[in-house]
């Protein structure tokens, strides 16, 4: 297994701040890599099973944290799928949410907010709006009867007005989710980010939680949050999570 160059930086002792390895993963990559390396953490240690068309089988459904607990509850009762459902579910969980706020509270993130009921609230709740349409259509049939229409213009506009009510009632509503962060990180966690993926040695003023640093012998889980499964060096994982790509070439041997 290919390790990152020189990434044990993290473990002499500091008095500056410490991130945790779910941390580290939203700073790098988002939501989406901190699901990566949780599932990828899960792998290696044989709770899980991921196959190079990003199939996931639960094998000892046992979650450290509530991060892992999303990731295996979005697999279902099976506990099979494809790992796209963990990432997705985890992306708009309340785990995500907090790490986001912990982040910005914490004035290492900067930027608008991406996670689950965070837009505009309802201007009505839907329990409500949905009677209210049911009367507007009611009474939009009587006023038309009234004014001398046919049924016909009566129930084209018994359908057209509370269509147009709805939708402006939805303009006011929580947009969808966005499909990317739009925060980043703040000026100061950039020379730590590069730091840990160049193999530098960390920046003063920073330390990593012991979630972030391997057992001798195995990849610093630091490297996998900065950048990914690759840092693994599983060619059969890089193409689960990120689709076939092409082995590194082999050089050539000049015949003798």
């Amino acid at each position: 297994m290919r390790g990152p160059r020189d990434r044990t930086a993290g473990r002499e002792p500091s008095n500056g701040e410490e991130l945790t390895l779910h941390e580290l993963a939203l700073l790098a990559g988002g939501a989406w890599r901190v699901a990566e390396t949780a599932l990828a953490r899960m792998l290696l240690d044989a709770r899980v099973e991921i196959d190079r068309h990003g199939t996931v089988r639960v094998v000892r459904p046992r979650p450290r944290d509530e991060v892992e607990a999303v990731l295996l509850a979005a697999l279902g009762p099976s506990g099979t799928g494809w790992l796209g459902a963990p990432r997705a579910a985890f992306g708009t969980s309340a785990p995500a949410c907090r790490l986001e706020d912990g982040l910005r509270d914490r004035g290492l993130i900067v930027g608008g907010t991406t996670g689950p009921e965070r837009g505009r609230p309802l201007l009505l709740r839907t329990w409500l709006v949905v009677p209210l349409l049911v009367l507007l259509a009611v009474g939009t049939v009587r006023v038309a009867a009234a004014a001398g229409a046919g049924p016909g213009p009566a129930f084209l506009l018994a359908a057209l007005v509370p269509l147009l009510v709805a939708f402006v009632l939805s303009r006011f509503g929580t947009p969808p989710d966005p499909p990317g962060p739009y925060w980043r990180p703040a000026a100061r966690v950039e020379p730590l980010l590069a730091a840990l993926r160049t193999g530098a040695p960390l920046p003063p003023g920073w330390r990593l939680s012991p979630d972030a640093l391997a057992p001798a012998g195995r990849t610093v889980w630091a490297a996998v949050a900065v950048d990914g499964v690759p840092a693994l060096g599983r060619h059969h994982l890089t193409s689960a999570f990120h689709g076939a790509r092409s082995r590194p070439s082999r050089p050539r041997r000049n015949p003798s």
